[in-house]
């Protein structure tokens, strides 16, 4: 490989941070924005939803809520998890969401964590003109 295809797939190469929330009876919801300000190309990828230790015996429901602008006014959340600590105190799941994304505790009062990773593409670079390989 050489040094150009080296340096254009090093500019292409996605950024990962790690991201994090936590629902519980005093703060029942969460928007997630793009952490890097104008970037248009970032995803959310929800890895995780677990209860933490203080949670009551209960069922705690975890759903997205729709967007506010969004012309569709019948549309409604959407439940992700149903955790009850005796039953299913976590889930595993690859949700690729695309922010902003609000998440909601509609029932139960936690706490409640969620984690995953926010991806950005990165765009930029020009791409040099010949074979990428050696000869």
């Amino acid at each position: 490989m050489n040094r150009s295809s080296t340096s254009s797939a090093a500019e292409k190469a996605p950024t990962a941070m790690l991201w994090g929330c936590e629902l519980n009876q005093e703060k029942r919801t969460w928007t997630v924005k793009p952490q890097k300000e104008g970037k248009q190309d970032c995803k959310l990828l929800l890895s995780t939803i677990c209860l933490g230790e203080k949670a009551k015996e209960e069922m705690n429901l975890v759903e997205i809520l729709p967007p506010a602008s969004q012309e569709d006014k019948k549309a409604k959340p959407i439940t992700i998890a149903s955790l009850q600590a005796s039953v299913l105190p976590m889930v595993m799941m690859g949700l690729e969401l695309s922010p902003p994304v609000t998440f909601q505790l509609r029932a139960g009062s936690g706490p409640v964590f969620l984690s995953g990773q926010e991806c950005y593409e990165k765009k930029g670079g020009k791409r040099r003109g010949g074979s990428e390989t050696q000869p």
